[in-house]
């Protein structure tokens, strides 16, 4: 199995790679490089895991204030969010939107997100994880959701990362 995703791995870097403009030929030979450069010279991944824990944490307290701005503070301003049951929100103004119209309609109790995997390379780390939180619909009765996540954080030019991509689904059974 880990032949066949290596293989896959590699294959994709071939594609990206064939992809680039002739302006984009040196960055491709650093990230080559980079690439073939052990693991700790890449990037610290246990900061960047750091990192990521603190910002997971902070938003799960945004959204149990009910702090829209604070919630959508780690989206980068071209995210892209693909929440449960609606269209992808594309762009700060609608991750914003999104989240506001979530927290209209339920409140997030006792949240927990847990990074299960982190793959790092350059100025991307590609996060997946599972989540728990007591959900609150307006009026309704308290309810808990597990489920999964798979999120993608860029380096932006101050060295913080942001989120660019955003997708989680629950594991609960569809309400049919």
């Amino acid at each position: 199995m880990k032949m066949h995703t290596s293989r896959l791995v590699v294959a994709s870097l071939l594609i990206v790679a064939a992809c680039m403009s002739k302006k984009d030929a040196t960055t491709s030979t650093d990230t080559a490089a980079a690439l073939a450069a052990p693991k700790a010279m890449v990037s610290d991944e246990g900061a960047v895991r750091r990192a990521i824990d603190s910002a997971n944490a902070e938003f799960l307290a945004a959204l149990g204030r009910h702090d829209t701005s604070a919630a959508v503070a780690n989206y980068a301003p071209d995210a892209v969010v693909m929440f449960p049951n609606e269209g992808a929100w594309r762009g700060a103004d609608a991750v914003r939107k999104g989240f506001a119209g979530f927290l209209s309609q339920v409140a997030v109790k006792d949240g927990h997100a847990t990074t299960d995997d982190l793959m790092v390379s350059g100025d991307l780390a590609l996060e997946t994880g599972h989540y728990e939180w007591t959900l609150v619909p307006k009026g309704g009765k308290a309810f808990t959701d597990k489920g999964k996540y798979l999120t993608a954080w860029k380096r932006q030019p101050n060295g913080t990362r942001k989120i660019v991509r955003d997708i989680n689904n629950s594991d609960l059974p569809a309400k049919m």
